[in-house]
């Protein structure tokens, strides 16, 4: 899986989401081939039920998912089902009164918040793990 900083992150459309890779140049995750994966990954794992308990089958239609994100892990991150899943981390700094701060890493939400908001406007979403 290849990690990179969420700043990383130019431009989110319709179609992509444009970033920086580790060799300093422009790259895309086609967003349309992240909702095949993540339907078909999905479909092969039986984690998700409906309210009766009976493994649930999608299909891309009925989606408009293409990753993952978790706000709550130590490193905040969304991930992106391409071929192979791209992750995309806030790496928090603290400084020394963050210490003494119960909250202190909720001064990087509004930077992850973003990348979900951009999401929607443009017809996707990702799936919340906390």
């Amino acid at each position: 899986m290849e990690v990179f900083n969420i700043s990383s992150i130019k431009k989110i459309d319709k179609q992509n989401i444009i970033y920086i890779n580790s060799n300093n140049q422009k790259s895309k995750i086609d967003l349309n081939k992240c909702r095949r994966n993540w339907v078909s990954f999905i479909n092969r794992s039986d984690n998700f039920v409906d309210s009766e308990g009976n493994s649930v089958k999608i299909t891309e239609e009925q989606s408009n998912c293409v990753g993952r994100r978790d706000w709550f892990s130590e490193k905040p991150y969304y991930e992106f089902f391409s071929d192979s899943i791209i992750r995309f981390e806030i790496i928090t700094k603290k400084i020394f009164f963050d210490y003494f701060k119960k909250y202190w890493k909720q001064k990087y939400y509004n930077e992850f918040r973003y990348i979900e908001e951009e999401l929607v406007k443009n017809g996707w979403t990702t799936f919340d793990l906390g």
